[in-house]
């Protein structure tokens, strides 16, 4: 057995050069994490995680490593979006800091029946949550990219047939009054009222066929998905702050057409 050795701890050292840092941690850790849902469902998602910390100019370093097992820490166990703050807490006490920093990206799987055979299936959605902890206070912006599907209104109006069609990303920016982060399922009826039709994970010959004839009935530009939104996000009360994004990814152009709106900034 070895013998024991006191290791000098350098990223204690003293610094002197009278510089402070407003962030310093990890990123890009991989991780499991067990996600409760809004309506207590239960599901794995494979994340990827950056945490940091601010440091005094007298701190040489912080101890990444802390920063690695309270991660772990706090996905050994099934967690809600609010337990966030746990976490960021939990972080501060270890390291010692005025601020936590967390941000979060995973794919969020979301149950989608085809809209007339009603096959099941699972809607991948991005999710990326920023979270802080500053002096006691918290603050969050979570963001999503729904995938959706945009029908062009001049091409069906100039053309004696048809119309062109192609998939888009509905991406949303959103604050709300709780602080809290939040997770999509509530927001994709938004957007399926918003875009000409969504994107389905399953679809069956009477499911493409309303598809296609929905979204002929429903023709929209980037443009009219970005105000739709905005209208619907509008209407939410727990919001007080909102980024509304379309892109078209175009099938008969050589580029992309995106709209965005912004909400004013509330408190």
């Amino acid at each position: 057995m070895k013998k024991h050795v006191d290791l000098p701890d350098v990223a204690s050292e003293r610094d002197t050069r009278g510089v402070a840092l407003h962030a310093v941690g990890i990123r890009g850790l991989r991780l499991p994490i067990r996600l409760i849902g809004g309506t207590g469902n239960e599901q794995t998602v494979i994340a990827v995680a950056d945490l940091s910390v601010d440091i005094d100019a007298e701190q040489r370093g912080t101890h990444m490593s802390r920063l690695v097992s309270t991660l772990y820490e706090w996905a050994s166990a099934p967690q809600s979006p609010e337990s966030v703050y746990t976490l960021l807490q939990l972080t501060q006490e270890r390291l010692q800091s005025r601020r936590a920093q967390l941000r979060l990206q995973f794919p969020y799987f979301i149950p989608l029946a085809a809209p007339v055979s009603g096959t099941p299936g699972l809607l991948d959605v991005e999710v990326e949550w920023e979270c802080a902890l500053n002096n006691g206070a918290s603050s969050s912006v979570s963001f999503f990219a729904f995938p959706a599907m945009t029908l062009c209104p001049c091409s069906k109006e100039i053309s004696d047939y048809g119309a062109h069609n192609q998939r888009a990303i509905v991406r949303l920016w959103l604050r709300t009054k709780d602080r809290l982060p939040r997770l999509p399922e509530a927001y994709l009826p938004l957007v399926q009222e918003s875009a000409s039709a969504l994107v389905y994970p399953v679809l069956k010959r009477p499911d493409e066929k309303y598809i296609t004839e929905r979204s002929y009935e429903t023709p929209r530009f980037v443009e009219d998905v970005a105000r739709e939104l905005t209208l619907r996000l509008q209407s939410r009360e727990e919001l007080c702050w909102f980024r509304v994004e379309c892109e078209s990814i175009e099938s008969i152009h050589n580029h992309n057409a995106f709209a965005v709106y912004e909400s004013p900034r509330g408190k």
